[in-house]
């Protein structure tokens, strides 16, 4: 069965998106010319959760960057334009949500983002695998990669890599014990 993985980038304080949502301040990263082993991750895929906010700005980076992997955005609002037909919308209880997508793939299931779908998973201890790309940046304020946490989560350190442009992946899965 797939595993749950949030492969995500945050500042230095934990922030995954300015306070406006922009994510302009990964751009530099972004040209360096390393992949952070996301092609590789992305071959893992059977399914991708994300949010609407979330939805909306991958939207505003031009074509869809995820065809044929269905997709699914949480969200109470209709989905005004998907640009691909394996994108799904979902509006409801996110166990519901996980014991569908389950049900569909073998393959591993990308929980991308935002801040608040984030927390929800980590809060019913769904997601397995946590791969975090701490990015060498102070943003200050902005959207938090976890907000109002309720119950804690015992993480496994599987690797840490350094990369030369600063960037530390700190690659977690989660115990289920102690």
């Amino acid at each position: 069965m797939g595993r749950v993985v949030l492969y995500i980038a945050a500042s230095l304080d934990g922030f995954i998106a300015a306070k406006d949502g922009s994510v302009a301040w990964l751009e530099p990263f972004e040209k360096s010319g390393e992949d952070y082993g996301y092609q590789a991750f992305l071959s893992r895929l059977g399914a991708i959760i994300m949010g609407g906010n979330t939805y909306r700005q991958v939207l505003e980076f031009g074509a869809w960057p995820y065809p044929g992997i269905t997709s699914y955005v949480v969200t109470r609002r209709p989905l005004a334009h998907q640009p691909d037909d394996s994108i799904r919308s979902f509006s409801g209880k996110v166990s519901k949500l996980m014991q569908q997508v389950k049900g569909e793939t073998k393959k591993d299931i990308w929980l991308v983002g935002g801040g608040n779908l984030i927390t929800q998973f980590v809060n019913q201890s769904l997601v397995d695998e946590y791969m975090l790309f701490i990015i060498p940046v102070f943003l200050g304020e902005g959207i938090a990669l976890f907000q109002n946490l309720e119950t804690p989560a015992w993480l496994r350190l599987v690797k840490a890599t350094t990369y030369p442009s600063g960037v530390v992946q700190l690659h977690y899965d989660l115990q289920r014990t102690l």
